[in-house]
């Protein structure tokens, strides 16, 4: 504002015919410029924004990944606990398993030694059966020839007496 009052005064006409045009010229170029800066900043803002949402967003993610690893890390202590626990399992199953082989090899070769045994025995039970007919044959032929010896000096024994 001139308070003063001394600079020379304002020729309207003049400015209302030749400065005015120029300096709404001036002016629309400023309101497109402002207008390409506002909406510069409000890209800037949207940007800003859209970073915030996605920090949000990778947070969210790194949660929810870190859930999961928790979950993985979880689930595979449980997978190899319950694989050790099958080792041991299949370990034990191994070792009874071949216990058993040596106790069925075993078995069988006391079985083997046994009916051999058996057989050895029940040989020798035919022979004693044979020599036993045998001697129980002699036996009958040897009472009928006593009984023979008796009747014939019982034949004697009266034949003396009359």
């Amino acid at each position: 504002m001139n308070i003063a009052n001394d600079s020379p005064s304002t020729d309207y006409i003049t400015y209302f015919t030749q400065q005015l045009p120029k300096d709404l010229a001036a002016m629309a170029a400023l309101r497109d410029e402002l207008a390409k800066r506002q909406g510069a900043l409000s890209a800037v803002e949207d940007a800003n924004k859209m970073r915030e949402e996605a920090k949000a967003e990778l947070e969210k993610a790194k949660a929810e990944a870190a859930g999961m690893l928790s979950d993985a890390k979880k689930f595979d202590e449980s997978v190899k606990a319950k694989a050790a626990e099958v080792k041991a399992k299949e370990d034990k199953f191994s070792a009874d398993e071949t216990a058993f082989s040596k106790l069925v090899a075993e078995k069988t070769k006391e079985f083997s030694v046994k009916q051999s045994g058996i057989e050895k025995t029940l040989e020798a039970l035919s022979k004693k059966e044979q020599e036993l007919a045998a001697l129980s044959e002699s036996l009958e032929q040897g009472k009928k020839e006593l009984e023979a010896r008796v009747k014939a000096f019982q034949a004697k024994v009266a034949s003396i007496s009359v």
